[in-house]
């Protein structure tokens, strides 16, 4: 995703405004595939701010398939980055510096600005913690495995890891005693 800047250079506070459109690739992220379901679409706005520096801000829309954390079914999200980034024009193989703490500043050179790996960052940071088909997921049952928005499942729904369940005997029977005192 390259944005040509060659009609703003050197003309301070002039911009150009693109809209850009490629295909996304396949990520795996934490072990979750995210299958891309069409393209990335970006709008950007590159403004020369002077001294060889560009700023560029937009937002990226992409949709992607994942499985849901809770169930475990496919299901499509849409995501929505935003991004706001200062380039330093790059000359041999260094780049004039605005500000001398700017230790990963982000160059190019000749008349394009490549903003690929900016807008993937952007999309991958966008991504909630955890991907679910919906905020009312049930889920799966932790003892059968019924998918519960299907349905309630029909086992005896003993909750929690199996092996704290002779203790949730022993509580169950400890309950009964005292219940029939």
């Amino acid at each position: 995703m390259k944005i040509d800047i060659s009609t703003i250079q050197g003309i301070k506070g002039k911009s150009v405004e693109v809209e850009l459109e490629k295909p996304l690739d396949q990520a795996v992220i934490e072990g979750t595939t995210l299958e891309p379901v069409g393209p990335v679409y970006v709008y950007a706005k590159a403004t020369y701010t002077g001294q060889g520096a560009v700023f560029i801000e937009g937002e990226a829309r992409a949709k992607i398939e994942a499985e849901c954390h809770r169930c475990l079914k496919r299901f499509t999200l849409d995501i929505t980055g935003e991004f706001k980034d200062q380039y330093y024009r790059e000359s041999n193989g260094s780049f004039l510096k605005l500000n001398q703490n700017e230790e990963d500043a982000l160059t190019y050179s000749g008349d394009t600005i490549d903003i690929s790996k900016e807008v993937n960052s952007q999309l991958v940071l966008s991504l909630p913690m955890q991907l679910l088909c919906s905020a009312a997921c049930k889920g799966l049952c932790q003892v059968c495995g019924q998918d519960l928005n299907d349905g309630e499942c029909t086992c005896n729904n003993i909750t929690g890891d199996i092996r704290l369940q002779p203790l949730a005997e022993l509580y169950r029977a400890r309950q009964k005693k005292d219940g029939s005192k």
